[in-house]
């Protein structure tokens, strides 16, 4: 989502498009998968948006006023999944709570040549987030 220069050399101020699926002619079957703020600006309140279309599977990322996700955040129709929107998680449409579960232990077997199998343990630093909703979890890098 780069923004275009003008011919002095200046980046331009993004431009807001409407969420709508052109293959479909539709805004009906959005699915939000990210939303980010964008730097502050004069046009109105923006952000960058990725989202797919359930009906024909197009996908689409794109700077959108804030009010039409806002819209589609308030009905939670096809808030389906996952969305990343800023730095937090959201599935079926509410905030994802963080879980204490911070360390995750793997033991791998290392063949050596001539010699035993050797046992490599391997620990992760993560963070799980779990939806209240449904029990769905998240683990991430910490």
């Amino acid at each position: 989502m780069a923004k275009d220069s003008t011919p002095s050399g200046e980046m331009s101020v993004p431009q807001g498009e409407r969420m709508w699926c052109s293959t479909c002619g539709s805004d009906e079957h959005l699915v939000l998968h990210s939303i980010e703020s964008v730097r502050a600006h004069t046009v109105g309140l923006l952000v960058a948006v990725s989202y797919s279309c359930a009906d024909c599977g197009s996908v689409l990322s794109h700077f959108t006023p804030f009010r039409e996700v806002a819209a589609k955040l308030n009905t939670k129709a096809n808030l389906e999944g996952l969305i990343l929107f800023g730095d937090s998680y959201l599935h079926c449409g509410e905030p994802m709570t963080r879980v204490p579960i911070e360390v995750r232990r793997s033991v791998t077997a290392k063949p050596v040549p001539g010699e035993e199998l050797v046992l490599l343990d391997v620990r992760l630093g993560t963070k799980v987030l779990q939806c209240l909703g449904c029990g769905f979890r998240l683990e991430l890098p910490a």
